[in-house]
């Protein structure tokens, strides 16, 4: 159950604390006062939409804080586990959220910060809440078959559950078989495509580092010239100068010989003439290998043409292919694969084909399952609400929901599910959007939230004006209603209905003050004689009576005897 909730910046109010109890807790004041505020505080305490707006005049942050006692929620548990949240010894679980102006949204679960997803989802397990102008969601076909799911429990979402999956794994392989039937039309001209450029690239017999090479090797022929005078010059000036000068074999050789005699009278230039002789022979081969360089660097045009020839072929592969000839052979090798693909394509439709065929009739199988198990549920909910309408002065109703099927298959199922009801005898059924007025929409929303209340077991029920439209006979029929719900949950209720009101356990009242230039929202949790002026109120306005309060005092008694 929800024991308090704590308010600070949010809309009008400035600083609220409300501590809540068992049963019946009425909220009540005058219009404005700030009653919806604090239920719209708690929706945003169990993950409603947060809004830089809701952020009091002022101020740069709102901040809400619900406290529950979640001992009669062992479910939960595992949740927060999952999370690492620990859970107290005394079952009490804090929730709160901090919005600021700058949009910056926090929230929070035992002091630990959690995604708003988690935080949402661990909200609907602690309490529903029916705000105000809700009852206008019963009306959309979707939300009806939501109803119906829910209510038919773990047997009904089981089914749901597995109709899902089988639905998802069907429209992926219809996704997929419609993909290579779309390939299969376009597969004759493709193919030709692919032979073509598999032949163009095949036939080059490229090879990876090839382009390099022909670009040093057309280098080397387009200068074979320069080439081949530069090694002329030094194979002359190391090995053979032609008389002109003495080339550096030759003066090495000298200076070897000269050395030589050098160590008859110093055995300590031995070492140079070692280092000489090893010059020598360095300088001879590098001459041998610039003799044997010019050699093959003379000048070959007949060879630069297929140089260039080949060039051009690469540079036009590479512009239809890719930046380079690993880009070009990693074309090839995927064309190769799409070919092989294409070619074996018709095998690969048949098997798609038969898959789309299994999945659909697994769908089927799944979505009668499904079917089946909640016209069970719909013939269950049929009778209980039927039972809850008749208590709340609705006993002439007739309320049937309607399965039409659908022409396409869906995530949720084959069936459209609409409720369908006849206010009076004789009228026929209809869907419930073309019929009911805002107060029967109100009783039939308190009915179907109290059948939900018991299939589901969330402690905590919050009504915001759900006697709206309704009077006499069936606003006390609403308010017992409300009071024996309050019997095995916490029922939180903003009305401006005294006969409600009467049947709280708990009255608090709204006020609404200023101080100053400012708007101030407090709450009072009101004993025996303040509730009974407050009853005297509700009933005779500004002007109380010595009439009014006895009649308040009339309206409590009745309530307590019931």
């Amino acid at each position: 159950m929800l024991l308090s909730l704590f308010i600070r910046n949010f809309g009008i109010i400035e600083l609220l604390n409300m501590d809540l109890h068992k049963g019946l807790n009425v909220l009540t004041g005058e219009t404005g006062a700030g009653k919806s505020i604090i239920i719209e505080a708690l929706q945003l305490a169990l993950g409603g939409r947060a809004s830089s707006e809701q952020v009091r005049t002022g101020t740069e942050k709102a901040m809400v804080q619900a406290t529950f006692n979640v001992n009669s929620l062992p479910s939960l548990n595992p949740l927060l586990e999952k999370q690492g949240i620990e859970a107290s010894g005394d079952g009490i679980l804090f929730l709160s959220r901090e919005i600021a102006r700058s949009g910056k949204n926090i929230c929070r679960i035992n002091g630990q910060v959690v995604s708003l997803g988690f935080y949402k989802n661990v909200g609907r397990y602690l309490a529903d809440l029916h705000v105000q102008h809700e009852q206008n969601s019963l009306l959309d076909q979707e939300r009806q078959r939501k109803l119906l799911d829910r209510f038919g429990g773990k047997e009904v979402l089981k089914h749901l559950k597995e109709v899902q999956s089988v639905f998802n794994q069907w429209k992926s392989a219809r996704l997929h078989f419609e993909k290579i039937s779309k390939t299969a039309e376009e597969r004759a001209r493709r193919l030709e495509t692919l032979r073509y450029e598999i032949e163009e690239i095949s036939s080059a017999n490229l090879k990876p580092g090839e382009e390099e090479e022909l670009f040093a090797e057309k280098r080397i022929l387009a200068n074979a010239e320069k080439i081949c005078q530069w090694a002329t010059e030094a194979y002359a000036l190391l090995y053979d100068s032609g008389g002109s000068q003495a080339a550096a074999t030759d003066l090495l050789a000298r200076a070897a010989a000269v050395v030589k005699n050098l160590i008859s009278l110093d055995e300590r230039a031995g070492s140079i003439q070692v280092a000489l002789e090893n010059a020598l022979y360095q300088v001879e081969d590098a001459a041998r290998e610039l003799s044997s360089y010019r050699d093959r660097a003379e000048y070959n045009p007949g060879r630069l043409e297929p140089v260039e020839e080949r060039l051009d072929r690469i540079k036009r592969l590479k512009k239809k292919y890719g930046n380079s000839i690993s880009d070009v052979l990693d074309y090839l090798d995927s064309a190769s694969k799409e070919m092989h693909y294409l070619e074996n394509l018709e095998e690969k439709l048949e098997d798609a084909e038969k898959h789309l065929a299994d999945l659909e009739a697994a769908y089927n199988q799944a979505a009668a399952k499904l079917s089946a198990a909640r016209r069970k549920a719909a013939k269950q909910l049929e009778e209980a609400a039927i039972r809850e309408l008749s208590s709340l002065e609705l006993g002439r109703t007739v309320f049937r929901l309607g399965f039409f099927e659908l022409t396409n298959p869906s995530e949720s199922g084959m069936e459209r599910i609409d409720f369908l009801i006849s206010p009076n005898p004789g009228e026929p059924l209809k869907p419930l959007a073309k019929i009911a007025s805002g107060g029967e929409l109100s009783r039939i929303m308190l009915a179907l939230k109290v059948l939900l209340a018991k299939a589901d077991e969330i402690p905590v029920l919050v009504f915001d004006e759900v006697d709206t439209g309704i009077g006499g006979r069936a606003l006390h029929a609403v308010a017992k209603k409300l009071s024996r719900l309050g019997e095995h949950r916490q029922v939180i209720c903003v009305t401006h209905s005294a006969q409600v009101a009467s049947h709280a356990r708990t009255h608090h009242r709204i006020i609404k003050e200023f101080e100053g230039e400012r708007t101030i929202t407090r709450v009072e949790l009101l004993d025996s004689a303040e509730r009974l002026e407050e009853l005297a109120r509700m009933l005779g306005g500004k002007d109380i009576t010595e009439i009014t309060r006895q009649h308040a005092g009339q309206m409590l008694r009745a309530a307590e005897k019931h």
